[in-house]
């Protein structure tokens, strides 16, 4: 896992801390699919479901298939 991976792990974590807190059961398991993700070493599932294709393509999450 590289430093930016690392570094948006460690976001994450904060944010689930915070849904958890707060019993937001969604968000919770939207924060877990992106966690597993980062783990895995792909890019956000929200990216690829969310934004358009010019959108991931400047955020240099274009072409990508997995989810």
């Amino acid at each position: 896992m590289n430093n930016e991976q690392q570094a948006e792990l460690e976001r994450l974590e904060r944010v689930l801390a915070v849904a958890k807190r707060n019993g937001n059961e969604l968000f919770i398991q939207n924060i877990q699919r992106e966690i597993s993700a980062v783990q895995r070493g792909e890019h956000s599932p929200l990216i690829e479901e969310y934004l358009t294709e010019e959108e991931r393509t400047s955020r240099g999450v274009d072409n990508q298939t997995e989810i």
